[in-house]
């Protein structure tokens, strides 16, 4: 029970910091991943998605429209998170 209660919090914060990002392209983006995909996530990716909006909304727009090349993550969860946003878009 606990562990739903935290999950079901983690997932509604994450959904308000997606949809209100920064820029008006990240928003969407990341409003798209946030409601097909945060309710799949285990606990330890929406924790790490949450670590993943800190690196900005720009870079994340960035690599998602391979305006950029993505950098090493030590974190493989976030190359997911980027596949699964080019899928959206």
């Amino acid at each position: 029970m606990k562990n739903i209660n935290y999950k079901n919090k983690l997932i509604k914060k994450l959904k308000y910091r997606s949809v209100y990002s920064g820029s008006k392209e990240s928003d969407f983006i990341l409003t798209n991943f946030a409601n097909n995909n945060l309710e799949n996530l285990d606990i330890k990716e929406l924790e790490s998605y949450e670590k993943f909006l800190t690196l900005g909304d720009m870079n994340i727009w960035n690599w998602v429209s391979d305006n950029e090349p993505l950098p090493f993550f030590e974190d493989q969860n976030y190359k997911k998170f980027i596949s699964l946003m080019k899928e959206n878009k």
